[in-house]
């Protein structure tokens, strides 16, 4: 099996999601109480806030989903692509989910963070979308 070759802009992305996914989603599953507006687990989905158990599982998913994403960009498989597109759609719907149920102005940085990184994802990933196999 002839494996294309991984152009640098789709390594550095793996690279960057494999950070976050061990710093971002691991360190929110093994310190659930350290949120202030929780007494537990919490996490958003769909835009909604979760909390308990039900957040801990929806870590685990998100956690599963980002190591899948980097495994499919890092081999260069054409499911990995498809992925980044669902992961894109997925952010962009609970963006706007988020925004609209709670309306918390004050941290509508992180709707425009979201914003950048759905922009980061499909700017380095679709210029390459045919060496994807």
């Amino acid at each position: 099996m002839n494996t294309p070759q991984r152009p640098l802009s789709i390594t550095i992305l793996a690279c960057l999601i494999l950070i976050y996914a061990i710093l971002i989603i691991g360190w929110d599953m093994v310190t659930p109480f350290e949120r202030a507006y929780a007494q537990g687990p919490a996490t958003v989905v769909f835009g909604l806030r979760v909390f308990g158990w039900s957040a801990q599982v929806m870590h685990g998913l998100q956690l599963f989903v980002a190591l899948m994403l980097v495994y499919g960009l890092w081999t260069m498989k054409r499911w990995g692509l498809q992925l980044t597109f669902l992961v894109v759609a997925y952010i962009l719907i609970s963006t706007t989910v988020w925004v609209t149920v709670y309306q918390e102005f004050g941290r509508i940085v992180f709707a425009f963070l979201n914003i950048v990184i759905v922009n980061i994802l499909l700017g380095l990933t679709f210029p390459h979308r045919e060496k994807f196999e």
